[in-house]
């Protein structure tokens, strides 16, 4: 959270600024199993993914953008928020959009994090983050929501800062690197 004498942030889920990085562009935090959009050119940014999946999506034509860290592939009945999930948060993330002006039919993705770090016993064999981000692709595809940059897999966590003004997503990895999308 922002220092005490932060000005409120319509949308941001705590409805306090977190910080204000350059000018007057606010930023918003993204928690874990969290979502958020943004119509101002804010820049939404989340950290700690491991296994979990960064999904951005951007309507370039409006200006629009979300974030979405998702912790597993789908609820498949498990309790938990919509956005703990990759595709119930995706779901709900489009519509989200959708509501702001963004309609899905000028939306790209963009997918960051699903490093390997957590092996589960499941039938397939297959980390959490290669369901991650199997269950996105599929999700997306269902939704005609072309993917177009990702950055996943590997064994190092990461980072994310999500321009919504621009659509750029940059990548910070557990070590220092960095990439933009």
């Amino acid at each position: 959270m922002g220092p005490p004498d932060a000005p409120a942030v319509p949308g941001c889920s705590d409805g306090t600024a977190v910080n204000v990085p350059r000018g007057d562009v606010p930023r918003r935090k993204v928690g874990l199993s969290d979502a958020t959009v943004a119509t101002d050119g804010s820049t939404l940014v989340t950290s700690g993914l491991g296994s979990c999946l960064g999904v951005a999506l951007y309507h370039p034509a409006v200006g629009a953008g979300g974030l979405l860290h998702a912790m597993l592939p789908e609820a498949e009945g498990h309790p938990g928020v919509e956005q703990k999930f990759v595709v119930e948060g995706i779901d709900a993330l489009v519509s989200d959009l959708a509501d702001i002006g963004a309609p899905p039919s000028g939306l790209q993705a963009k997918l960051a994090g699903a490093a390997e770090m957590l092996q589960l016993d499941v039938d397939d064999g297959a980390s959490v983050g290669s369901r991650n981000v199997a269950a996105a692709e599929r999700a997306l595809a269902e939704l005609d929501v072309p993917i177009v940059a990702a950055d996943t897999g590997g064994h190092r966590g990461r980072s994310l800062r999500f321009d919504t003004a621009a659509g750029r997503l940059h990548v910070v990895y557990a070590g220092g690197d960095s990439a933009v999308l």
